[in-house]
This record gives structure tokens, sequence and C-alpha cells, in this order.
């Protein structure tokens, strides 16, 4: 019966050594709170031409063979608070005839007689990241349409970079063409 009592006490004492260490533990224990943290998140703001939308269309009327337009400029501004790393560039288009069409041509077809001799952004040439996908020996709107001018380079938080554009109607465009047109929009896109 003695190595029982002594076992209780033992386990007792332990007890009692443990439930004094937490008691010191938590009376040395010391907790603060700061008030009134903000944090919130930065923006982008992509402006073309100071106005919001990221889109901009071309909208060019009574063109004739051998006709050049431009170079536009289109100023792009980043008026958020964050830095853009990358600016995406997409071309479409839309037929646009007028009237009367007596031979209608495809959106593309007339596209393709659009020849581009001008694609800056940023005050570097973009006709390097332009292929010739239609073939026909220069490059036009259709290979806009068709190009991957992704990845450009970003606009820092209220910084503004021009972009230009200038169109030549192709002088080889026949009298099928007459009043045929195209809408091109033009979305630039600015990544974080």
């Amino acid at each position: 019966m003695p190595v029982k009592k002594g076992l209780v006490l033992t386990i007792a004492s332990l007890l009692f050594i443990t439930v004094a260490g937490i008691g010191a533990w938590a009376y040395f224990l010391d907790t603060e709170s700061s008030a009134e943290n903000q944090f919130s998140a930065g923006t982008l703001d992509l402006k073309t031409n100071d106005a919001d939308g990221v889109t901009q269309t071309l909208f060019i009327t009574s063109m004739k063979p051998g006709d050049t337009v431009g170079p536009e400029t289109i100023n792009l501004n980043n008026a958020g608070t964050l830095d853009g790393s990358t600016l995406d560039i997409a071309f479409s288009y839309v037929e646009s005839d007028g009237s009367p069409n007596l031979v209608d041509k495809s959106a593309d077809d007339t596209a393709a007689l659009m020849e581009v001799t001008t694609l800056i952004y940023g005050g570097s040439s973009l006709m390097g990241n332009v292929n010739d996908t239609n073939s026909n020996g220069y490059k036009d709107i259709e290979d806009l349409k068709n190009a991957d001018l992704s990845g450009q380079s970003g606009l820092n938080a209220e910084a503004t970079k021009g972009f230009e554009i200038a169109v030549r109607l192709k002088e080889s465009m026949g009298d099928d063409f007459q009043t045929d047109g195209i809408t091109v929009t033009i979305t630039f896109t600015l990544n974080q």
C-alpha cells in the first residue's frame, strides 16, 4: 500500500507542477491590438484618348484606291494606381457596306486590300510582329486580325503611350469593291 500511496503522490506532484507551469506561462503573455489598419487593392484603369473603354473604332468613308489614312494616334493612358506589366492588342472587323452594293465582297476580301503602312506602339514599330498570312505580298488589316500582338510593354501608373496606325487602300482594288467596307475595332488589354 505504501507504493500505491507514493505513486499517487508522485502523479499529484507532477500534475501540480504542470498546472503551475502552465499558469506561470499564461501569466507572462501580453497581447496588444493594432486598430484602424486599412488594406485596399490598387487599380488598373486603361483609357483610350482620355476616355473610358478599351476599344477604339476606326471609321473612314469615301476612300478611293491609293488613298492613305493616318497615321492616326490613339493615346493609351493608365489612369490607375498599379503598373501594367503587359499590353495586349487585338484587331477585329465587321462588314460595313454602303449602298448600292452591286457586288458584295466579304469583310476579309475588303480587309485584305487595306495595306497597313504604319503600326507603332510606344515609339516602336509592331510591323515585325505581323505576318502576311494571306500571302498577298504586303501586311493588311486581315493580317492584323490574325496577328498575335499580345505581351507588348505595359504602362506604368499614370503613364501614357501612343499607338499609331496608317492604312492605304490598294490601287489594285477593282470596281467590284465599290461601297464595300469594314468597321475595324482595336481592343487594348492592360495586364498587371
